[in-house]
């Protein structure tokens, strides 16, 4: 019983110290290459549980998730003469180990090439592009030449290049501020154009406001003094109806209108008694004393 557990012990040891030596584990984020005496004898690129030869062969592991190729600012010349400061970035995987290790062996000297040729590529893109493509709507399809010229060059390295985007395309300092300033003058000169056209437009609208106001009004009289005129041709003859059919009445009504005017001031006037205007004040039918003598 004594020797088996020590059995047991020694194997466990025997296990603790050959197993990391014959099993490695390559997670779901890496890939990894055997070398055995600097000779790569396999590469693993899908997750598990491997073997290898204890003490003679090495495992090297590599990052399988994405890299990011960052590339500085560059100054770069236009097909249509014109410089932008242009910042772009690019990202890719490995995706051969063993190629990655034979070429670039690391990460940063991986990085490293990878911005030299991504600079390289869009060099000579932006140099057959214009100015307007890069800022504007265009920068799709550039990026995407990019893309796929970079694509064969990194494939020799054991990388993928996945894409390519710009950051940053701006004017350089140097001019930003004129292009910037005729920029604004533009729109500024948009607007008062645009205010122009408004005030023409409203100077219009209320010219013929104006003008349809002034007719309105205009048939507006005219129809009143129509019917005014209608008015009072049709009073002067319902008055002179009234006064050729009693004189008397007539002669009554003007007396009374003429009493209204003379009393009116409380004056003092003095008259014949037997005068015309007094007649309807001593007879209510208007006898004067001489036709009442008569």
């Amino acid at each position: 019983m004594k020797y088996v557990a020590i059995l047991l012990v020694v194997g466990v040891l025997v296990a603790g110290i050959l197993g990391p030596q014959i099993f490695f584990v390559v997670d779901e984020k890496q890939v990894a290459i055997v070398t055995r005496f600097g000779e790569v004898k396999q590469q693993v690129t899908s997750p598990g549980l491997f073997a290898k030869t204890p003490f003679v062969d090495n495992v090297t592991y590599f990052e399988k998730r994405l890299m990011i190729f960052d590339a500085p600012p560059d100054s770069l010349l236009t097909k249509d003469k014109k410089r932008l400061i242009i910042d772009v970035y690019a990202r890719g995987r490995i995706v051969n180990p063993k190629l990655f290790r034979e070429t670039v062996r690391t990460e940063n000297q991986a990085a490293s090439r990878a911005v030299d040729i991504i600079s390289s590529e869009m060099r000579a893109e932006i140099a057959g592009d214009n100015q307007a493509e890069i800022i504007t709507t265009s920068r799709e399809p550039i990026m995407n030449r990019i893309l796929e010229n970079s694509k064969p060059q990194l494939a020799l390295f054991g990388i993928e290049l996945v894409d390519v985007r710009i950051k940053r395309a701006d004017f350089p300092a140097e001019i930003a501020d004129s292009v910037y300033a005729r920029m604004q003058a533009e729109r500024q000169r948009k607007a008062d154009k645009e205010r122009a056209e408004g005030a023409e437009i409203d100077a219009t609208v209320r010219a013929e406001v104006d003008r349809d106001a002034t007719i309105i009004v205009a048939n507006a009289e005219k129809n009143a003094n129509i019917l005014r005129g209608e008015g009072e041709a049709q009073a002067i003859q319902i008055f002179a109806d009234a006064i050729g059919s009693d004189l008397d009445f007539y002669s009554f009504q003007r007396s009374l209108e003429a009493y209204q005017t003379i009393f009116a001031e409380k004056s003092t006037i003095v008259i014949p008694a037997d005068s015309d205007l007094f007649r309807f004040l001593q007879s209510p039918e208007g006898l004067t004393k001489s036709d009442t003598a008569n």
